[in-house]
């Protein structure tokens, strides 16, 4: 071999050696290869090898996800409106006697401070004595029973009465006062007389009517009146100072209210007389005296149905005032005081207007010393009413 020859073949196995050594850096840790393997080109795609598509595509980064934290305003919220604790107002109280008598009351707060310190209203204090008379025995003639007084202790009563300031007043008013605390006397009387006693009216309270311009009310038994009785009263009546009102149609034992009585004896007995005295008295009854004193809770359920506005008894639990009637356990059980008013009795008369003076007297200082409590108490809870009539010191106008 010549020398030409032998280089070449020395340089093709230097080459081989080289290629050996290159591959050998490319071995994987762990994995082997042959000498004798083919050498894998690298063009060749393994088989059934899957080329991915590759989709340019923006990029937008991820909102974050946070809690904003609400700095302070500099504008002010609004201070909230504070409604004052609702207090308890204090009421007029009296000691009376029996003790189960106490004074009822019949409207809301409201409505009754509005009209209790309203403009053109009785003044605090207003106090009426419901009176029941039935037979006055001429002079020297002795008493039968305790419904009659004497000639002498009637006129004594009546002069009394004048002398500490009490008035007359009729139904009418009684009820605008019992409903509406319309301006009325300071110290009020209504003098009413039971039954079919025209002849007491002429004898006995025409002077007193006359003189002091006063009126007396008739609690009137209609179904059995005649036409003279009729003609009577309307002479009586010239001036003006009879105040009808109803006592029953029949009126007897038959058809007092009890839990027993019929119904179409009450109906009966309260329906009835509205046709009689509106025939002759111009205008229908107010009032209904109840017959014997006697009333169901049915039968003053009935009453008002039929249009009546106050009911009197024949208890005697004392004067009555605007939103405060004296009344016992059997009135109280009617759940109406105006229809089961208090009436005293003729023969101790002159006692409960001495005492109704006195209740008066102290009614009104009570008023004065909590009308600033009473005032507030209406500004904080009564905005549906209206506002009260205030003097230039910005007091209550009264």
């Amino acid at each position: 071999m010549n020398k030409r020859a032998a280089f070449y073949r020395v340089f093709q196995i230097l080459m081989i050696l080289v290629t050996i050594g290159i591959s050998g850096c490319n071995i994987l840790p762990g994995q082997s290869i042959s000498f004798f393997q083919d050498p894998v080109s690298t063009n060749q795609q393994p088989e059934n090898s899957v080329t991915p598509v590759i989709t340019s595509t923006a990029f937008i980064p991820e909102t974050p996800t946070f809690t904003p934290t609400i700095l302070p305003s500099s504008t002010p919220s609004p201070t909230p409106s504070i409604t004052p604790t609702k207090f308890f107002l204090d009421t007029f109280s009296y000691n009376f006697k029996p003790n189960e008598v106490s004074p009822q009351s019949y409207q809301t707060t409201c409505e009754y401070l509005s009209n209790r310190w309203g403009t053109g209203k009785s003044e605090p204090g207003t106090i009426i004595v419901p009176v029941m008379y039935h037979s006055i025995r001429q002079s020297g003639r002795e008493l039968q029973d305790n419904m009659q007084v004497t000639q002498e202790y009637f006129e004594y009563t009546m002069e009394y009465a004048k002398k500490l300031g009490f008035e007359t007043i009729t139904t009418e008013e009684l009820v605008g006062f019992l409903y509406h605390n319309d301006s009325i006397p300071p110290l009020s009387m209504i003098l009413i007389v039971d039954d079919r006693r025209l002849g007491v009216v002429k004898d006995h309270f025409m002077q007193f009517l006359d003189k002091n311009d006063w009126t007396v009310t008739l609690a009137y038994i209609t179904g059995v009146a005649s036409v003279r009785e009729w003609n009577e009263y309307d002479r009586l009546n010239v001036n003006g100072r009879l105040d009808l009102q109803a006592h029953g149609f029949y009126h007897n034992g038959e058809t007092y209210f009890t839990e027993f009585t019929p119904i179409e004896v009450i109906e009966q007995e309260l329906y009835e007389p509205i046709a009689v005295i509106e025939e002759h008295a111009g205008r229908k009854p107010q009032a209904f005296i109840w017959p014997g004193g006697n009333f169901t809770l049915e039968s003053v359920q009935m009453a008002r149905e039929a249009g009546y506005e106050v009911g009197f008894t024949v208890f005697s639990r004392g004067p009555i005032m605007y939103n405060w009637i004296p009344l016992g356990a059997a009135e109280t059980k009617m759940n109406d005081p105006l229809m089961v008013l208090p009436r005293v009795w003729s023969n101790s008369a002159t006692l409960y207007f001495e005492k109704a003076a006195l209740i008066a007297t102290d009614a009104k200082e009570f008023a004065q010393q909590n009308k600033d409590k009473e005032y507030l108490w209406y500004q904080n809870y009564c905005s549906d009413y209206p506002p009260l009539n205030l003097d230039d010191s910005g007091e209550i106008g009264k």
